[in-house]
């Protein structure tokens, strides 16, 4: 009789824990339509103005995106191979990485980075802002 009545309790506690956990995903998620990048803000349109567009080959198959390398190199006063670059998605999700993965990735009209010969952690998704370290 006891487990018959702890059974429902527990099934309730684990949906209201998805359910909670869901809302607190949702509500800590930026929606952004620009990229920031050195405190500057960019639409991708922009970016890909800017860029030249290229396509790697990754695990995954071949990307076509503008070129980071190419990006930096335009708009940053900085020194480009002398700085580590934090990649920042829309859900809070973030990398870190040196100026020589950088330099071989794309950024695709969909806001995502892709790296080849690197790890799919490398891969951000809804990119919404590269900040300069």
């Amino acid at each position: 009789m006891g487990k018959d009545k702890l059974i429902p309790i527990f099934a309730m506690i684990v949906l209201l824990i998805g359910i909670s956990s869901a809302l607190y995903v949702h509500a800590t998620q930026v929606n952004k339509d620009n990229i920031t990048f050195n405190g500057e803000e960019y639409t991708i349109d922009e970016i890909f103005i800017l860029s030249e567009t290229i396509t790697i080959d990754t695990d995954d198959g071949e990307k076509t995106g503008a070129s980071l390398d190419d990006f930096v190199k335009k708009t940053s006063n900085k020194c480009a191979s002398c700085s580590m670059y934090t990649i920042k998605a829309g859900d809070g999700y973030q990398k870190t990485i040196e100026y020589d993965i950088l330099k071989t990735g794309i950024i695709t009209k969909n806001r995502r980075v892709f790296f080849p010969n690197t790890a799919h952690a490398l891969w951000v998704s809804d990119v919404i802002e590269i900040e300069v370290k």
